[in-house]
């Protein structure tokens, strides 16, 4: 156990997930052997959250299931940024899911582990997953939701602060969305972003100019919605960013 600690610690510290998912991709096998050794935890805990249930290695069907799950986003994730854990945990939900399915022996669909408690929109059965002709994009925003979480709290954010500082009037949000797409899409305001995790409201004063009619005071107090926004679109976040008015982003006309 200590030595794959050790493995693990040395892999994380000189190299990111996604680096070590690209070279197992491209066909080192000692990189796919020890990914797949070092996240043998964080399978299991997948697993066993979406079974509800302690999964034993070589005794239950579904620890297999989730192996092969994790091999395949493996060779599926493609994408250099970050958001490898959360794609596999995603598409071990969705194998597991098909096993169930094709299984068939139990009862009561063990999916409520997927299911938020505060997100009425999530199917709490199996046959109202089925049901459901999004079920795919229902997992992969959860995903995103919980992604999404967990990096603005590197900005001293979370989601209930931006829900209550979203800006009521309609103008006022469409100029804040403006504003947080154009420190995503602007690589000066984006690296200041990510490097500082504060927004850079003198720069964004600067760039922005007449382009966007605002003052200081107000992208001050609009801040953390503006924040929340610009980290949302400056990542791989597509099913959120669904939510956003593409246009309104873009600052095209209606």
């Amino acid at each position: 156990m200590t030595g794959v600690l050790i493995s693990f610690m040395e892999h994380s510290s000189n190299e990111t997930v996604e680096s070590r998912v690209a070279r197992a991709r491209n066909g080192d096998a000692q990189a796919r052997e020890n990914l797949i050794r070092d996240y043998m935890p964080f399978v299991l805990k997948t697993a066993s959250a979406a079974t509800r249930r302690f999964l034993v290695v070589g005794q239950d069907e579904e620890v297999s299931v989730a192996l092969q799950a994790f091999d395949e986003a493996l060779m599926a994730y493609t994408s250099p940024k970050p958001g490898f854990v959360a794609f596999a945990a995603t598409v071990i939900r969705r194998r597991l899911i098909d096993y169930f399915r094709k299984e068939k022996r139990r009862n009561e669909a063990p999916f409520s582990s997927l299911v938020n408690d505060d997100d009425d929109d999530w199917p709490e059965t199996l046959g109202a997953l089925e049901a459901n002709p999004n079920w795919e994009k229902v997992l992969e925003r959860r995903d995103e939701m919980d992604r999404w979480r967990e990096l603005l709290h590197q900005y001293g954010l979370s989601l209930e602060r931006v829900v209550k500082r979203t800006p009521k009037h309609v103008d006022a949000r469409e100029r804040a969305i403006r504003l947080a797409a154009l420190v995503a899409e602007n690589d000066e305001l984006r690296g200041k972003l990510v490097s500082s995790h504060k927004l850079p409201v003198d720069d964004i004063i600067r760039i922005v100019g007449d382009s966007v009619p605002v003052s200081k005071k107000t992208i001050e107090r609009q801040k953390d919605y503006i924040t929340a926004v610009a980290v949302m679109l400056s990542f791989d976040f597509p099913t959120l960013q669904e939510f956003l008015d593409v246009s309104v982003a873009r600052g095209e006309p209606r």
